[in-house]
């Protein structure tokens, strides 16, 4: 694939890496740079080339790769460029593979879902005049080696009957773990995924630390035993002080003696909670009659008094004729 621009002084190795800023590499010493000659913008062009052309050969309705979504997703692209064959002294590009870290949700031999976070190949494209010259397999190869994983620890987002043949050829990669998602996984993958994982730095540390130290480590101080709690009683049943004292009533009711005395220990309430707790013991009830002997017996107001002395029909003699007539001549009045 050709280009406008001198592709073999833009890219000085055979394989580059570009990230998702798609900065230019560093140069080779001794070349020179042409002037006013945007780079970065060169590397965008033939990322969305390539983008365009692996679309087409994948027969996808939009490319999946491009320079705007390099630069918002965290993925590395590999591109080989063609040394050998110079057209037009400006170099030619022979492929490219993207790969990127992603979170899947997986199905493992026994069916069960597994969180995990592996290698994803996410595009991997050959030019058409080029293919089957090994090309494909340098590339891979060399990416494996960059990434330091083996081919059964990858998942393929989406892959062609074209890759799986060339993963089958060069991997022996054949028998798949059927999943519910566009990824596909084969056999081994749960083996790497599964193993325990390695000490951090911190803890390498601290055991280091503690080997060559020979002062005792404190003691572990030990927390009280925790207070066992008690039964919980329903609210009907719980035990409310204020019901068990008796209300003292008003003067002169608090002047009549008393006919009965509460027991000293009240009998046991039920506990069930339908019944409702027993009041204390009150004052009795006072007939009407005594309440009116009470109410003559006691001294009358200054208040009164002083009406008494202002109202002429309210003169001692008469309040004693009328007190003195017979219960049945009160009553007729």
């Amino acid at each position: 694939m050709e280009f406008p621009f001198d592709v073999d002084a833009l890219l000085p190795e055979r394989i580059t890496v570009l990230d998702q800023h798609l900065r230019p590499p560093a140069r080779r010493p001794g070349t020179t740079t042409p002037a006013r000659v945007d780079l970065q913008q060169q590397i965008m062009t033939i990322v969305d080339e390539l983008g365009k052309a692996s679309a087409k050969a994948q027969n996808l309705p939009a490319p999946i790769t491009s320079a705007s979504r390099m630069q918002s997703n965290r993925h590395v692209i590999y591109v080989l460029k063609d040394t050998s064959a110079r057209p037009a002294g400006k170099g030619a590009i022979i492929g490219f593979l993207k790969v990127g870290y992603k979170k899947l949700f997986v199905l493992d031999d026994r069916e069960a879902h597994n969180e995990v976070e592996p290698l994803c190949i996410l595009d991997f494209y050959i030019h058409e005049s080029v293919q089957r010259h090994g090309h494909g397999r340098e590339l891979f190869q060399h990416m494996l080696q960059k990434e330091r994983v083996e081919p059964h620890q990858l998942a393929i987002d989406r892959p062609s009957q074209k890759l799986l043949k060339f993963l089958n050829k060069h991997y022996n990669l054949e028998t798949t773990v059927p999943q519910v998602n566009n990824f596909v996984i084969f056999e081994g993958f749960f083996a790497h995924q599964h193993r325990p994982p390695a000490p951090s730095l911190r803890a390498t540390r601290h055991s280091r630390a503690a080997a060559t130290d020979p002062t005792p480590a404190a003691p572990a101080r030990k927390l009280p035993p925790k207070r066992a709690e008690g039964d919980i009683k329903p609210y009907s049943s719980s035990d409310r002080e204020f019901l068990k004292v008796a209300v003292e009533p008003p003067w002169p009711l608090n002047r009549a003696p008393r006919r009965a005395t509460p027991p000293a220990h009240p009998p046991p309430r039920s506990s069930s909670l339908g019944n409702s707790p027993e009041r204390g013991p009150l004052r009795p009830f006072v007939p009407e009659q005594e309440l009116l002997r009470s109410l003559r017996l006691c001294p009358p107001h200054p208040t009164a008094r002083l009406l008494l002395a202002t109202d002429p029909g309210g003169s001692p003699a008469q309040r004693r004729r009328t007190s003195s007539l017979p219960r049945s001549d009160e009553s007729r009045y």
